[in-house]
């Protein structure tokens, strides 16, 4: 396991640790987003986790340089502000369209894996040593 992965394994299981660095909150709140849409879509996501933490989950992936990820966040926030889920037309709409929206900009796991990567290749001290 190489430093990369024990810092993702970090984030994935700790939160990004006990003092973690801006990257390890970063990574930490974009795999927390991105671990609950996997599972059960973005829509889902967006309606389970707490307004905290899906600001987190906007600013990780504009931290990451993968803005297309927050904004999908963003957008599905404002739908729901705007009453889509009190029509099934239009909630059933934006569930759809929600995940492609995400889809686009991160489309699997390697996608969020290479965006990490490339940060912690340009700012390494932004990460807690392990």
């Amino acid at each position: 396991m190489d430093q990369a992965d024990s810092i993702w394994n970090r984030a994935a299981l700790e939160g990004g640790g006990a003092s973690p660095g801006a990257g390890d909150t970063a990574l930490a709140a974009a795999l927390l987003l991105h671990s609950s849409a996997m599972s059960g879509g973005v829509l889902d996501a967006v309606e389970t986790l707490t307004d905290e933490e899906l600001d987190a989950a906007e600013a990780g992936y504009r931290w990451l340089h993968v803005p297309a990820a927050s904004e999908a966040i963003a957008a599905v926030r404002r739908e729901i502000a705007d009453g889509a889920l009190d029509d099934p037309q239009r909630a059933s709409a934006l569930e759809m369209s929600a995940d492609d929206h995400y889809d686009e900009a991160i489309e699997d796991d390697a996608a969020l894996d290479s965006a990490f990567r490339a940060r912690l290749k340009t700012d390494p001290d932004a990460f807690s040593p392990v």
